[in-house]
């Protein structure tokens, strides 16, 4: 029997493929293509939200990680000089710091000292990206030194910046009276005018509660449209450079400088209802603050209006609106570090 041969010029394996049936290809209907579609479509508002949220949580720990290294940067600096945290505020105003904003101050300390670049360790989260106290009026009013734009552009380079908020605490301890109607020379009308103040905070001042309960710094409340830096040429939104003081408040029969006012250490992170405080809308409710200790601590927004608030009342014999805090009572002290009488 003799075998069949492919044609001249035709391959074996031509001869095999065509020897059947000619294969057919077939499309995608436009049915299948618009099923495809809105499969891939809602897995993508699945996962969108989820990644926002893995985000998020990034930039926090990201925070948490420079609240915590200034804070033990802060330590080291006391360690190192007789107990002070920090020379005082970074401001230039010769009324509300102690010198120039590149010599004193907690920013220059730490810069100048070799402990860490504050501008290197900005919280990721905040609109903010500089320090209020870097806008061009506010540091040359009355200012130790006279700064340039270029000047500031080189302060921002060399990492003298920063948008967390210092405490109160740290910049000056106590006033140096017991009551803002107090008579005399002293007589204190504005409790961040370092003239009115004990001075930078020591170790060895936190006498009437634990380290661990006094805040050395938070996430700034970012400002909106006043004490904005420029930026070579780029205009940024300022933040709160330090927290309020204390409020006046009543104790036994005489006005008296009473708890903390800690609304300017706002939430930077989370995302909750949207609200207006002060013409802007806020989403965040969560904020985080670094101790004296060294630790860092996260607080919630539960009250959902923007800040870590207080309410008005009495309580330990003191009156005031800030008798007790919303969210932060019990976990972060409010009272006088120095002298007896309103310690919680």
């Amino acid at each position: 029997m003799t075998q069949a041969h492919a044609p001249l010029g035709t391959s074996v394996i031509t001869a095999r493929c065509s020897s059947g049936p000619r294969a057919r290809l077939r499309g995608f209907t436009l049915i299948e293509l618009l099923v495809v579609i809105a499969i891939i479509a809602l897995l993508v508002g699945i996962l969108v939200p989820s990644l926002a949220g893995a985000r998020d949580a990034a930039r926090q720990s990201k925070c948490g990680s420079a609240l915590r290294q200034l804070s033990i940067a802060a330590g080291t600096h006391a360690a190192d000089r007789k107990g002070l945290f920090s020379t005082g505020a970074a401001d230039n105003r010769r009324e509300y710091g102690n010198g120039a904003f590149d010599e004193k101050g907690w920013i220059a300390d730490y810069v100048n000292g070799g402990y860490c670049k504050p501008g290197g360790l900005l919280c990721p989260s905040s609109p903010s990206q500089a320090s209020q106290n870097l806008n061009i009026g506010r540091i040359n009013d009355n200012g130790y030194k006279s700064f340039t734009p270029t000047d500031i552009d080189r302060l921002i380079d060399e990492g003298y910046n920063s948008n967390y908020n210092q405490s109160w605490y740290m910049a000056h301890t106590d006033t140096k009276t017991r009551s803002p109607v107090a008579p005399g020379p002293v007589n204190p009308s504005d409790v961040k005018l370092h003239r009115f103040n004990v001075g930078p905070m020591k170790d060895s001042s936190i006498r009437n509660t634990t380290p661990s309960k006094v805040p050395l710094f938070g996430d700034g409340t970012s400002l909106v449209l006043q004490d904005t830096v420029t930026y070579k040429g780029q205009i940024i939104t300022g933040a709160k450079a330090l927290s309020d003081g204390p409020e006046r408040g009543a104790l036994g029969s005489g006005i008296v400088w009473g708890r903390q006012n800690y609304t300017d250490f706002g939430p930077a992170h989370g995302k909750g209802s949207v609200i207006t405080v002060e013409n802007a809308n806020h989403q965040s409710n969560v904020g985080q603050m670094g101790f004296s200790d060294g630790h860092v601590e996260v607080f919630f927004d539960t009250q959902r209006d923007g800040q870590f608030g207080g309410t008005t009342g009495t309580r330990n014999g003191y009156t005031g609106q800030l008798a007790e805090y919303h969210e932060l009572e019990n976990k972060v002290f409010g009272g006088w570090l120095l002298r007896a009488g309103l310690n919680y």
